[in-house]
């Protein structure tokens, strides 16, 4: 055999390891849950502007679903009552002047959503979260967008490994302890009237409205979120783990 037929196999097993190594450092976000509502023609959806703030809220009911999650005590969608509340002081930025067709974002949200099961476990907190300002308003916090004149729009919340506070999530069945970047987005449609700014200044200007809308949603972070176990599964394995450590004492004396 010669040389370089005797070392293939151990430079084969070495690709396949990078390979795989590469593969999960260009693996891109895990969508764990996703959520429609019940009645897609509901406008569950507000987005209304009073002075120098504006106030992104929906509330309604939905059906939510998870996956990538074994072992949930339930199966398929689970009814919810959805709610979300946030508010911006930020102006927010057009493309170019804020004409028909322009885009347009604006940043700065602080806020919370929630979705409390009506399902197999009533009241339970299926997941929640917070979005915050952790620096400026202007880059930092949860961001609305739409396109002036347009009938859509989004509402994006995201936390990365450097910024974990802009947005913490929460859950009765799932920890997100592992986590180093999470993203909650939201997509609005059907909205009226179509969308339109307040007074402009420059590229700049506040919602007008208000504005109603349906929603839908996804949620993602860079890594699986661990199931926590119920309270009768925790209990009964620290009885076991306490049975063996009694047993183990009881062989050594």
């Amino acid at each position: 055999m010669s040389v370089l037929n005797k070392h293939v196999p151990a430079f084969a097993a070495i690709c396949a390891l990078a390979a795989t190594s590469a593969g999960s450092a260009m693996a891109g976000p895990l969508t764990f849950a996703q959520y429609v509502q019940a009645n897609s023609g509901t406008q569950q959806w507000t987005v209304a502007t009073t002075g120098n703030s504006t106030t992104v809220s929906a509330s309604g009911q939905v059906s939510i679903s998870f996956s990538g999650v074994p072992g949930l005590p339930f199966a398929g969608p689970e009814a919810a009552t959805f709610a979300l509340n946030a508010t911006s002081s930020q102006l927010g930025n057009c493309g170019v002047n804020c004409g028909a067709g322009d885009s347009y974002v604006q940043p700065g949200y602080a806020g919370t959503f929630s979705f409390i099961d009506n399902g197999i476990n009533p009241g339970a907190n299926l997941l929640s979260g917070t979005f915050a300002v952790t620096d400026s308003p202007a880059t930092t916090g949860a961001q609305f967008s739409s396109s002036v004149g347009g009938s859509g729009g989004s509402f994006n919340a995201s936390a990365t490994a450097g910024n974990l506070d802009q947005l913490i999530l929460t859950s009765s069945y799932l920890s997100f302890h592992n986590v180093t970047e999470a993203n909650a987005s939201w997509s609005l449609s059907s909205m009226i009237p179509n969308f339109s700014t307040g007074t402009v200044t420059g590229d700049q200007a506040f919602p007008g409205g208000p504005f109603n809308a349906s929603g839908s949603g996804t949620f993602s972070v860079n890594t699986p979120p661990d199931l926590i176990p119920e309270p009768v599964s925790a209990s009964l394995l620290a009885v076991s783990v306490f049975g063996l450590g009694l047993v183990r004492r009881l062989r050594r004396a």
